[in-house]
């Protein structure tokens, strides 16, 4: 038989689950506020728009506005304007997040790998490019306390090579930004982590190019270039995220961060026949001028060489591989070493602002000391060539 105690104790228990399942009133973010942003058109199936985002408000035109960066999707993946927030309770390798900001794709949130979750931020330019958030200061979470995911792809196309970049948090846009400070209530979150290292903030260069598939589930073969990670260390901070140098192989085989149109070419193969899969990277266009073959199929399927094949033309590439195999190969850049995945996420504790912004800065490697007037002598074009990209 209960008694009066235990009865007791049995009501303020469940009263106390009951209210802790209840939505409660904290900082949420609303959306993307686009007074910033031109946002590019919708797109049919294969083709790919962008929203441009300028250094103060456009809503009433772009006249004296610069654009540093935009946001690119290609349809059916994702369409306008690019990028969405989603709210809600998510579960994230057993963390909880109170929503995410991500493109404006068909997934949510907790959908699988590869479907299509990172919005693509294309760098265009040196100076910074501002993506500014609503808040409702007093809206309703599902799950007060928890942080939002952002989901973030940094594509290098400043035609440059970069050194590093920083994500910092604020409020305003071009030269009315200002930093966001110490208990303000806006801050990247300090508890989510990333990795295996369990970290607040990573970048990795995609997985498909550097990676062990025997600690990754949805790879069964090492990264084409090194069956290691790569990327640039991170510093974190309460309102700044700032690279530190390049690890992995990256910079031993490339050099610094390079510009898309600074990519080698590859040989793609379209193992499944569907435009909506990424095709698989066989060979590429090495720096002397060779196809160098680094993965072969064999019985269908394709496998890591124990050594790479050279060979002088994409003719003879095609002739060695089995003829199923040569029909469905294709060129095309190798754009996944122009693109940087960053891992991080943002917490709302007591914001009371109507929005915040999000921060991209990048750093171009700087020039030798001699080369701007050996520049303006030669004329330029001849002294920096760009990195090869097909064969001739």
């Amino acid at each position: 038989m209960f008694s009066i105690s235990s009865r007791l104790l049995s009501a303020v228990a469940l009263g106390a689950l009951a209210f802790a399942a209840q939505p409660v009133s904290a900082a949420t973010i609303v959306g993307w506020n686009l007074a910033n942003v031109v946002p590019g058109p919708d797109v049919a199936p294969g083709a790919t728009g962008a929203s441009v985002i300028y250094d103060r408000d456009v809503t009433s035109g772009v006249a004296g506005a610069i654009t540093n960066g935009r946001v690119s999707y290609t349809a059916p993946e994702a369409n306008s304007p690019g990028l969405k927030v989603v709210n809600g309770a998510f579960s994230a390798g057993g963390q909880n997040t109170t929503g995410c900001i991500m493109a404006s794709s068909t997934a949510t949130c907790d959908s699988p790998f590869q479907s299509g979750k990172r919005f693509k931020n294309q760098v265009t330019g040196f100076e910074p490019v501002d993506f500014v958030f609503d808040v409702d200061p007093n809206g309703v979470q599902e799950s007060p306390g928890d942080p939002y995911q952002v989901f973030h792809r940094l594509v290098n196309l400043t035609g440059s090579d970069l050194k590093g970049f920083t994500i910092s948090l604020g409020t305003g846009v071009g030269s009315n930004f200002v930093a966001s400070a110490s208990g303000d209530g806006l801050s990247f979150s300090s508890t989510f982590q990333f990795g295996p290292s369990n970290v607040n903030v990573n970048s990795q260069f995609p997985f498909g190019l550097f990676g062990d598939a025997a600690g990754n589930p949805n790879f069964n073969l090492d990264g084409f270039f090194a069956a290691e990670r790569s990327g640039f260390n991170m510093v974190f901070g309460e309102d700044l995220l700032s690279s530190n140098g390049l690890y992995g192989p990256y910079e031993g085989i490339f050099g610094p961060w390079m510009s898309q149109d600074a990519v080698p070419t590859g040989a793609f193969w379209d193992f499944d026949s569907n435009p909506e899969t990424d095709d698989l990277l066989l060979a590429w266009l090495n720096a002397d001028g060779l196809w160098e073959l680094r993965r072969d199929v064999v019985g269908g399927v394709a496998q890591t060489l124990d050594t790479a094949e050279l060979f002088a033309t994409y003719a003879e590439l095609l002739d060695h591989l089995d003829l199923e195999v040569a029909a469905l190969l294709g060129q095309d850049v190798i754009e996944d070493l122009a693109n940087l995945n960053v891992n991080y996420a943002i917490a709302l504790d007591g914001f009371a602002d109507s929005s915040f912004t999000l921060r991209v800065d990048v750093a171009p490697v700087p020039l030798p000391a001699a080369a701007p007037l050996l520049l303006a002598a030669f004329g330029g074009a001849a002294l920096f060539g760009r990195r090869r990209r097909c064969a001739a």
